[in-house]
């Protein structure tokens, strides 16, 4: 089914480039509105569709250099309506600077973008709007249980139980929150009226690697149960050491340390329950195991930063976030990791009291970030935390003698490149390789960049394919890969290799 993008904009020949570039993507449909008239039109439309939802759009793309007047009623309306609550707004500028980034994340502007569109750019937009697509569900099962404690509540206003009812209370809340943060909610109501504070806070994002291709292996029933038991084992972790969970990012996680509650040791609570949670992955690959689900791999990345941090939406319906670059930039950071990787960044290492052990230090350089950042690989934290990696085997690289060749296709955004590079394989294991390039083709790769592999024998006969791996060091004509997402075919050729070996 196509997702609805509404692009709001005055300059008609730039809605017709932009409409264009979305509806190339297939799997998108875009409409433009050149007037706050066509946008009420459009909002009048959400009402008389009643609840079926159809023209309710996936994502919200503003241009913020239309007239300010027409822009700013335009983005009021939009933001008060309750058909669009939760729907992401993407704003679009001629020249993104520092000070307009944070004046749009201000606003409500959940990625600011330039135009006209990048391929990065539409695969962003195809990308938020199925995320916002699959946390549907999840925002549906929010506001039941959110009518349900307000149901609880009359009833235990009525009875004058105080007792019951504040622990009814904790035991609603307590699966979202620690018990701190629920007597910080119950004994001030007042901060749930709209608006926040800019504050510094540790920020964890957590994504499984190749989800995608598992679930699209999968009935949709054996991905939410799979999902289900997923979150429930790192919301536990996570509530544990203080933090809460922001959003469910499809199969990813946001959660932030530091807020609502001030911590001194956020940044130390964050980084051991990044460990845990990575520990924690036994128990949901026994469990995958046990159904026969296919195996599951988490990367994590942590940043400390100043956030816009509250209540954002309308009176009619809220969500606790945060806003901020420090968000984007813990995402990059995210994005680097391979399966059971703790990536943190200096920010975070230098406001933390316990000590830590550092396997490897990296310089990030992404698009969106101003100037490298310097980012750590962890192992482990002492002091009260006193926890390690348990998951970390020694990975041993065996030659291989027969020949194999590695198509390797780069991968910009999420768009995979025609063009492929051919390499030998030289050494392998069932989380790395090392191969050599045929040609001196090794700027077309980049350290840390993503590859997608197709592995051929003698004769070019197959072996393997859809199998990513990402770049993790580059010589002259030699380069490691780390395997991100594997598959069946792929544990045949292991298995093949290895044996006898392991």
């Amino acid at each position: 089914m196509e997702k609805i993008i509404w692009v709001i904009g005055n300059d008609k020949k730039e809605m017709i480039e932009a409409q264009k570039r979305i509806n190339s993507a297939g799997s998108m449909r875009a409409f433009c509105m050149l007037s706050h008239e066509a946008v009420v039109k459009a909002v009048c439309g959400l009402s008389e569709s009643g609840s079926t939802g159809r023209n309710v759009p996936s994502l919200i793309i503003l241009d913020y250099g239309m007239d300010r007047e027409e822009e700013f009623r335009s983005l009021s309306m939009l933001k008060n309506q309750q058909p669009l609550a939760g729907v992401p707004f993407f704003f679009m500028v001629e020249c993104r600077t520092d000070e307009l980034d944070e004046e749009c994340y201000a606003k409500g502007a959940t990625v600011v973008l330039r135009k006209p569109f990048s391929d990065a750019d539409i695969l962003r937009i195809e990308r938020i709007a199925w995320q916002h697509e699959v946390t549907k569900n999840y925002e549906k099962m929010l506001q039941r249980q959110a009518n349900d404690l307000q149901a609880a509540k009359k009833i235990q206003h009525l009875n004058e139980q105080l007792k019951s009812r504040n622990e009814l209370l904790h035991q609603i809340f307590g699966r979202y929150f620690s018990d701190k943060v629920v007597d910080v909610i119950l004994e001030h109501p007042e901060g749930a009226a709209i608006g926040g504070e800019k504050r510094e806070v540790t920020i964890m994002m957590s994504d499984l690697r190749g989800f995608t291709s598992v679930s699209e292996s999968l009935e949709p029933e054996a991905v939410t149960d799979l999902l289900n038991f997923y979150f429930g084992e790192m919301l536990e972790v996570i509530t544990h050491y203080h933090g809460i969970v922001m959003e469910f990012l499809g199969d990813g996680i946001l959660a932030v340390f530091g807020a609502p509650l001030p911590s001194e040791q956020q940044s130390s609570d964050a980084v051991a329950a990044a460990i845990c949670m990575q520990n924690r992955m036994k128990s949901v690959n026994r469990y995958c195991e046990k159904h026969g689900y296919p195996g599951l791999e988490m990367g994590i990345g942590v940043h400390r930063g100043e956030v816009f941090v509250g209540n954002v939406g309308s009176e009619q319906m809220m969500r606790y976030n945060v806003i901020g670059r420090a968000v984007n930039q813990c995402s990059r950071i995210e994005s680097f990791s391979v399966g059971g990787q703790v990536l943190v960044s200096k920010e975070t290492l230098d406001k933390m009291d316990c000590k830590v052990e550092v396997r490897n230090q990296i310089e990030v350089t992404a698009k969106g970030l101003l100037k490298p950042m310097a980012v750590y690989e962890i192992m482990e934290i002492g002091g009260e935390y006193g926890c390690c990696l348990e998951n970390v085997v020694s990975d041993t690289m065996y030659p291989v003698k027969v020949p194999v060749t590695f198509n390797l296709y780069p991968i910009e955004g999420k768009m995979i490149m025609e063009d492929s590079i051919s390499a030998r394989l030289e050494n392998f294991s069932r989380k790395r390789a090392t191969v050599v390039l045929e040609n001196d083709d090794r700027g077309q790769l980049t350290d840390y960049a993503d590859v997608e592999i197709f592995a051929a024998g003698q004769e070019g006969r197959a072996l393997f394919t859809n199998v990513y791996a990402k770049i993790m060091s580059k010589g002259k004509k030699r380069i490691t890969l780390h395997f991100t997402h594997v598959n069946k075919s792929f544990q045949v050729f292991a298995d093949r290799i290895l044996e006898g070996k392991e």
